[in-house]
């Protein structure tokens, strides 16, 4: 299933375990930036989970934290099975239907001032 959304409890667990191995190495996010060669702001979004990341760059931030990338996995493997299940969403039935504009009752007060002009009432 191809993943659409960054917004997900397994992303929610990396970054979080990132987080967690960062500071446990010490380090704040300027001093790991600055060691990927990255400025704060991008780990920052990181962290938060604003922004995405591949499989190079945790293996990159792993390693700057002074962690064994094998064993980072599964710790993340153990972080991701503890979390509830939370089954797939589902997709809307109306997914893909666009709507009709309404008119809005400020609309139809003005068309109805205007000479010529009918209400959409039919006055």
């Amino acid at each position: 299933m191809k993943r659409t959304s960054l917004h997900t409890p397994e992303y929610t667990a990396l970054v979080a375990l990132l987080r967690d191995l960062r500071l446990e190495a010490g380090l704040s996010q300027a001093e790991a930036a600055e060691k990927v060669d990255r400025p704060q702001t991008w780990l920052s979004a990181l962290e938060v989970g604003g922004r995405g990341l591949d499989i190079l760059h945790v293996r990159e931030l792993v390693a700057v934290y002074g962690f064994d990338f094998a064993a980072f996995a599964v710790r993340l493997e153990e972080r991701i099975k503890a979390q509830p299940y939370r089954p797939p969403r589902r997709k809307r039935v109306d997914a893909g239907v666009k709507a009709t504009p309404q008119p809005s009752s400020k609309s139809a007060s003005k068309a109805a001032k205007k000479p010529g002009r009918k209400r959409p009432d039919g006055r």
